[in-house]
């Protein structure tokens, strides 16, 4: 049990590095703030494929959801400047919630549907 938890740590911080990236290519691509919800959206599809059962891929898929909001304004300040990141965060919020569920939902369900666990 304690293996798989930490396997799942791991898949989200490596799950977290690509959701950053997806969401400032998203960024880039003018989808404001969809563009990290849709990229945590994409890996949780990724992480419920690589994960052994429901359980851990939800988990991961949280994780990776939480990291992603609590560092999408540090990686905005250093790409556009701390003024752009204040306003993104004050204009749309942290989108802690929204990123935690978004992440858990689809690395689970993928795991469910798609995997069959």
């Amino acid at each position: 049990m304690a293996e798989e938890f930490g396997g799942s740590i791991i898949l989200a911080i490596i799950a977290t590095i690509i959701a950053l990236i997806l969401g400032i290519i998203g960024l880039f691509l003018n989808l404001n703030w969809l563009s990290f919800p849709i990229a945590v959206a994409i890996v949780g599809l990724a992480l419920g494929l690589m994960s052994d059962d429901f359980l851990s891929a939800g988990i991961a898929g949280a994780i990776t959801g939480f990291l992603t909001a609590f560092l999408k304004g540090f990686v905005i300040s250093i790409i556009w400047g701390g003024f752009a990141a204040s306003i993104l965060n004050n204009a749309i919020g942290g989108q802690y919630l929204l990123l935690i569920f978004v992440g858990a939902i689809f690395a689970a369900g993928s795991s469910m549907i798609l995997k069959g666990n």
